[in-house]
């Protein structure tokens, strides 16, 4: 008896497109992050996604190898239970960056264990409408049945004249939202559905569209191709919080990107610095700590 039970569950795992789904529980939900100079800020992240009933969250500690350790800012019963720390301390990576190493590494090593798989970062919270839905009744909804990833679009909030760091969620410091219009809505990151076959055959390097895919669906279900879509906010939001304050942006521009690693320093500092200032507001003060900050003269 216990090989027969043994056997029907194996089969159940190794097969999510045959499993009959009798409730929203039976659906196993994680997500992938990869984490740099993130201590400020993860335990927030850790409890906006336990809220919304997301199983399990592995976290790739991409610092540097003599860097801020994740481990002592994570609750021992969270890492008993919730997180798993897969350490990517150093690695850079190859075409793609580290980012992308992380996402289809957890891919490849959790497909078969969970149905859906979602690839967010650390200062992006999603939101589900109306906001008691926990992440299986939203997945679990018939709307996303034909779709083998979800683009949830992001939500840019504005630095809300702040300067410095505060030590509170993201989404009580920043609630100024910016113009809908704005470009940065656009984008998009993704959950992907368990046990693609077909999953390494469509990879691509850019976490804003991580798998090709004819079924691949907008947060109404429709589908959608496009790597850059019109804000969708019916049922899902991500609400990203782009610059955080003036200083926690200088620190996120030294820091570099994840996803590339042939842009020089300097283009950064260029491309940062009119893309703080077209999201937020400018004042003497915040340009004053930029120009402290990388010896430059931007006015």
């Amino acid at each position: 008896i216990s090989f027969n039970i043994f056997n029907k569950n194996y089969k159940k795992l190794l097969n999510f497109k045959k499993l009959g789904l009798k409730n929203d529980f039976d659906l196993k939900v994680c997500l992938c992050t990869l984490c740099k100079k993130e201590n400020l800020y993860i335990k927030y992240f850790l409890d906006i996604y336990k809220k919304l009933g997301f199983n399990h969250i592995f976290l790739y500690d991409n610092n540097d190898i003599n860097g801020e350790n994740l481990k002592g800012v994570i609750p021992e019963e969270m890492l008993q239970s919730f997180v798993t720390i897969i350490n990517y301390r150093g690695y850079r990576g190859n075409f793609g960056g580290p980012q992308m190493a992380a996402y289809y590494d957890c891919y490849n090593k959790n497909h078969l264990f969970y149905n859906w798989i979602a690839f967010f970062d650390v200062d992006e919270y999603l939101s589900l409408v109306p906001n008691n839905l926990t992440i299986q009744q939203f997945l679990n909804n018939s709307r996303y049945n034909k779709c083998e990833s979800i683009k949830i679009n992001w939500k840019i909030f504005s630095d809300n004249n702040q300067l410095d760091f505060e030590d509170k969620p993201l989404n009580e410091r920043f609630t100024e939202e910016i113009r809908q219009s704005h470009w940065l809505n656009t984008a998009c990151k993704i959950i992907i559905k368990g046990n693609l076959s077909n999953f390494d055959s469509r990879k691509t390097f850019h976490p804003h569209d991580i798998f090709y895919s004819n079924q691949s669906c907008d947060s109404n279900g429709n589908i959608n191709n496009e790597r850059y879509i019109k804000p969708q906010y019916k049922y899902a939001i991500l609400n990203h919080y782009y610059t955080k304050s003036i200083k926690e942006y200088c620190l996120k521009v030294k820091r570099g990107r994840a996803f590339v690693n042939i842009t020089s320093l300097e283009t950064l500092i260029n491309f940062y610095f009119h893309t703080f200032f077209d999201i937020n507001k400018k004042s003497n003060e915040k340009i004053t700590i930029y120009n402290n900050a990388f010896n430059t003269s931007y006015k």
